[in-house]
């Protein structure tokens, strides 16, 4: 099945980098932006500073460093075949990536898992950098469960170089980590240290990064970054499903943002107050994820998929391409809970793949006309989103606290009914 879906989904890419190909037109909405980022990689070649005014394509050029190592190899076919290249690098990324993350996890079958919702992602899995994000993501999950926190660290701020929204899951590996060190035995000093110790060991090199980044650009990194600030609500994102479904679809105008994401707008949409609310409720369950964590019981793929999928929800910027960075630890939290709770999850994650798929690229104009057609998709996406984020949550809040030798707390043993033999 992972085969499979990896087959449907590199072949209208492929077919699209190639041109010419029947029936690709659709699969190509996805590469929009690529022709921006072979603009961006022609000039780093050819030693334009980086960030600087001239180094944009035909939008700001946000993105963080990590992000720039992924644009000079495609370039190698040259410009005019930059979105072959691409979707070629990223399958490469693909399928050495999912067996490099998931070795050793000793989980049969979660590198298919993983690389069938990936492929179900459909062409954007090929033309974003986002699953290696998630595979990352995935790897931090795991150096963490076997006992390599400094890992786990690194592996997450390397995420973060990419794209910062990885870095939410500082959020559960920073409770993870504390709660492990306060259950150790010691003097509070050496637990301190053992706690600051992983952290150093993501942060100093990812700060090394960015300074030196900084200093090479002269200072545009950091005012690159402030164009975040000038996003808007889009139209896939759960604050503007809210906002059209109370404003009954009526008055809502899309257009194209200063970054190239499409928006809506309104008189009547209350967009900064529907905004400001799901970000206050995003940021409480990410403080009770966080005290989960420090509590202990609760698997670190279950509470990265947590903490991801709750800031998915929360934000205004919900990009499809995201999604790619949150399945595959949603595959690792449906092997950590096993049960029933493993094929729900399982199939959650190939659903919110399929269903963005769906959504983007090939509805992608119907969305944006506010068509049935379209909507129905993207909103099923985002109910499934939430229905999903919701088991984590009750997975999370049903786990056994953690004892103070790093062990779960036994089952309080309860009488044998009358009747027992």
């Amino acid at each position: 099945m992972a085969l499979g879906l990896l087959v449907a989904a590199a072949g209208p890419a492929i077919g699209f980098g190639i041109g010419g190909v029947p029936h690709t037109a659709r699969a190509g909405l996805a590469a929009g932006g690529l022709s921006s980022l072979a603009t961006v990689a022609t000039k780093l070649l050819a030693g334009v500073q980086p960030y600087s005014a001239s180094f944009h394509g035909a939008v700001p050029f946000i993105y963080p460093p990590g992000t720039l190592a992924f644009l000079p190899i495609p370039l190698l076919a040259g410009v005019h075949h930059y979105v072959l290249a691409f979707a070629l690098e990223m399958l490469v990324v693909v399928l050495v990536g999912v067996p490099l993350a998931t070795r050793g996890s000793g989980r049969r079958g979660l590198s298919w898992a993983v690389l069938g919702a990936l492929a179900a992602a459909g062409p954007l899995t090929l033309f974003r950098n986002d699953p290696a994000i998630g595979l990352l993501l995935l790897a931090a999950a795991l150096a963490f469960s076997s006992g390599r926190p400094g890992a786990a660290f690194l592996l997450v701020f390397a995420a973060g170089l990419i794209k910062e929204y990885a870095l939410v899951e500082l959020v559960p590996l920073a409770g993870l980590q504390m709660g492990v060190v306060m259950r150790a035995a010691g003097p509070w000093r050496a637990r301190v240290g053992s706690w600051v110790r992983p952290v150093l060991i993501g942060l100093l090199p990812t700060l090394a990064v960015l300074v030196a980044v900084e200093i090479w650009s002269g200072g545009g990194l950091l005012s690159s970054q402030l164009h975040n600030l000038e996003r808007g609500v889009e139209i896939e994102s759960v604050p503007a499903a809210l906002a059209m479904l109370l404003a009954g679809f009526k008055g809502i105008v899309v257009t194209r943002g200063v970054l190239g994401s499409m928006q809506i707008s309104g008189a009547d949409l209350h967009l900064r107050l529907i905004s400001a609310l799901c970000a206050a409720v995003g940021v409480a369950l990410l403080l009770l994820i966080a005290w989960r964590a420090f509590r202990g019981g609760t698997p670190a793929g279950v509470l990265f998929s947590a903490s991801l999928g709750v800031a998915l929800l929360a934000t205004p910027v919900l990009s499809p391409q995201y999604l790619d960075a949150l399945t595959p630890c949603l595959c690792l939290a449906a092997y950590e809970v096993g049960g029933g709770m493993r094929p729900i999850l399982l199939w959650g994650a190939i659903d919110l793949a399929a269903l963005t798929q769906l959504e983007f690229p090939y509805l992608w104009t119907s969305v944006l006309a506010l068509a049935r057609s379209g909507l129905i998709p993207l909103e099923l996406r985002n109910l499934s989103l939430l229905l999903v984020v919701g088991a984590l949550l009750w997975i999370t809040m049903r786990a056994r606290r953690v004892a103070r030798d790093g062990h779960p707390r036994p089952p309080v043993p309860t009488a044998p009914s009358p009747a027992a033999p």
